[in-house]
């Protein structure tokens, strides 16, 4: 599979200029969407990472190629594994997925149960639920599950509350939970048959205290309710308050136990080992000394404790001489220090709700496990982080001055930028480098000073060094009032040779749409050796309105290979009028593995086909691509003059035929028909 033509009824969409965001297909998001979003991107690609490593050998291949540069790619090529796409985030409580997923009605005799391997447990230990569907009628019935994993941490289908002797119900421990689809499909069960799957508790419901649950669980299994009610499974269950004897024994199993095995889906599964259970304050201590001895496992656990000392002992270990722990106790402590935007569960604007803002899991620590007096514990923390030779134990720094930084801390951050210039200031030429983006740490280092202007931080008119000069041209970015004096003169001087961040930074500080004094270092810059250098040019000259752009945008289309790059040219080119031009650049490339692909999705504009999903392979032979290439010359060059008045082809029409699309698209059509007839689906997008 291949993250190219991987997106479904959603993607994402990954640009400096306005972050990373889940976008549904063919539609725009809002600004405060694409804030909250630019904020999460780094929990969406860790969640990735994650469930690359939990979800077995059919995403191995793509673990291997997890690179923290390309990450947003790893993100695509997972959805281009799931045969159920969703990429959207799921609320606690939202009923969307299963409204998404309900199409059958509810069949008689399906029955739920749920069983314990035992009748009490402690709490922290590894609880697992083995829910059981069963046929307890007549005839045969189909079940659908899957698609509600990937990046989740845990199945979403399912619905799981445990409720004390007071009826109190326990806290969902992930309020706001991320989906990126995952396998699934519908499975059928005959009269007398149980589906079973163990369900890990403790990813369901925070218990935190001792006494006896009820615990409630259901799914939607596909199916739509009516007069007949979803099954739903209940029983009961008893937790124990461990001592400091208890406490280190279990700590010491679960250690022993191997993770999560991911290979018993359809039957009980054996324990495993989930750290983040022993979020109970009573393992602290036990789990600070794993830690310090370079168990990873055990930061899972302690950077969900809920209270301030599990926040001081992380600043404890974030000093640790082993630099690989002293890396992971401070990427801990930054998922729970303050960061505001991230505070609550997003909501959509415009929606109507009567409740309560929802606290995220940050929310809640920070309100549970943060004290002000710990700042100049965390300043003086970044201080040391930031003057590392290892770049993300710098951009881990970073964070925590976005955090509680003050304007005292700009020096030192400064300094952080121009240290990071040598291990920074090769050029990005290879077409899988990372445009999308400034190179860690220097983005991490750039958002804290955005932050620190806020704070009362301002660059002057003279600078000095490439930290300020960076600086000053990264504020004027996006800023609509005059350019200062010496603009003109700092342009011609550092955005046209020098480190690739200042040239990037340059090209994004001129102003929009471009004023004709600078039009001809834009065009210059569109042949910069640095493709982000590149990128960025593409964009400015798609917003300057300038058709002598267009020209030197579809060279470029024509000779380069950057996926992200060729993208931001073609949109730029299309913004600018390039029309049936472009179309020619584009079936040029069809013949190449990488990229027909990405030339299929301008070509077919030109076709009336539905918009929205499609599905269709990325794994066209030599031969395959090579007809492509022949029938779209053939089709441009039979219909030029139509397709340059704009005229669009119905799939009815005798000139559009299957060799245009191959095996490489296949739609629905509202008829419920598809054209061209698939034999297989693959990759929905």
């Amino acid at each position: 599979m291949d993250y190219r033509n991987a997106a479904a009824a959603c993607y994402l969409e990954a640009r400096p200029e306005s972050g990373y965001i889940w976008k549904p297909y063919k539609q725009k998001f809002d600004e405060t969407d694409k804030k909250v979003a630019r904020m999460r991107i780094k929990e969406m690609i860790e969640a990735a990472r994650q469930s690359v490593g939990r979800n077995g050998s059919h995403d191995r291949a793509s673990a291997r190629r997890f690179r923290t540069s390309m990450g947003l790619l790893v993100i695509l090529s997972l959805l281009s594994l799931a045969l159920i796409p969703c990429a959207l985030p799921v609320h606690a409580g939202d009923e969307s997925m299963w409204a998404g997923n309900a199409t059958q009605p509810v069949p008689e005799g399906a029955k739920v149960t749920l069983e314990f391997d035992r009748p009490d447990y402690f709490l922290g230990e590894n609880v697992l639920v083995h829910f059981v569907l069963q046929n307890t009628g007549d005839t045969p019935f189909e079940a659908s599950w899957g698609g509600d994993y990937r990046g989740a941490s845990r199945h979403l289908r399912f619905k799981v509350t445990a409720t004390d002797e007071a009826g109190e119900a326990a806290e969902d421990p992930d309020p706001s939970p991320m989906c990126m689809g995952g396998l699934g499909g519908p499975k059928t069960l005959k009269p007398g048959e149980k589906f079973t799957t163990s369900l890990p508790l403790m990813r369901y419901c925070d218990i935190v205290k001792p006494g006896v649950y009820t615990i409630w669980a259901t799914h939607d299994f596909g199916w739509k309710e009516g007069e007949r009610k979803r099954p739903v499974g209940e029983t009961t269950i008893t937790f124990r308050m461990p001592n400091a004897e208890q406490a280190e024994r279990i700590v010491s199993e679960m250690a022993k136990l191997p993770d999560w095995p991911n290979k018993f889906w359809g039957k009980r599964s054996p324990p495993y080992a989930d750290f983040r259970c022993l979020r109970h304050p009573v393992y602290l201590g036990l789990l600070a000394k794993r830690a310090r001895d370079g168990d990873e496992r055990a930061f899972e656990a302690i950077g969900h404790i809920p209270t301030v000392k599990a926040t001081g002992t992380l600043i404890q270990l974030a000093e640790h001489l082993d630099g690989e722990v002293a890396l992971k106790a401070a990427n801990t402590l930054n998922k729970r220090l303050p960061y505001p935007q991230l505070h609550y569960v997003y909501r959509p604007p415009h929606t109507k709700s009567s409740q309560r803002p929802q606290l995220t899991i940050r929310g809640r620590l920070v309100e549970r496990a943060w004290d002000e007096n710990l700042i100049p514990d965390v300043r003086a923390l970044a201080a040391k982080l930031l003057v590392s030779e290892d770049l993300p134990t710098v951009a881990s720094g970073a964070f925590m001055i976005t955090s509680v930084g003050t304007k005292e801390d700009a020096t030192t951050v400064l300094a952080a930028i121009n240290k990071a210039r040598n291990p920074t200031h090769k050029n990005r030429t290879d077409p899988k480098d990372n445009i999308l983006d400034m190179p860690q740490p220097i983005r991490e280092l750039l958002r804290a000073m955005d932050t620190l202007r806020t704070r009362g931080y301002s660059v002057g008119e003279h600078v000095s060094g490439n930290a300020e000069i960076l600086l000053y041209f990264h504020v004027l970015r996006d800023d609509p009032s005059p350019r200062p004096k010496r603009y003109r003169q700092f342009l011609e001087a550092f955005g046209t040779s020098g480190w690739f961040p200042i040239r990037e930074a340059a090209v994004r500080s001129i102003p929009k749409p471009i004023p004709p004094e600078y039009r001809d270092f834009v065009l210059e810059r569109l042949e910069d050796k640095d493709l982000g250098v590149c990128r960025a040019a593409c964009t400015a000259a798609g917003k300057s309105g300038d058709s002598r752009f267009v020209r030197p945008l579809l060279d470029l289309i024509a000779t380069e290979q950057h996926e992200w790059l060729l993208r931001e040219a073609g949109n730029a080119a299309q913004t600018l009028g390039a029309g049936f031009d472009l179309l020619s650049v584009w079936a040029d490339r069809l013949a190449e593995a990488r990229l027909y692909p990405l030339a299929l999705d301008t070509l077919q504009t030109v076709l009336e086909v539905p918009t929205g999903s499609y599905s269709g392979r990325t794994d066209l032979s030599r031969t395959e691509r090579l007809e492509l290439r022949k029938a779209w010359k053939e089709f441009l060059a039979l219909h030029t003059d139509e397709i340059r008045t704009g005229r669009r082809f119905n799939l009815s029409d005798p000139a559009v035929t299957p060799a245009l699309v191959g095996r490489a698209r296949s739609w629905r059509l509202p008829d419920g028909t598809s054209w061209p007839v698939s034999t297989e689906t693959v990759v929905p997008n």
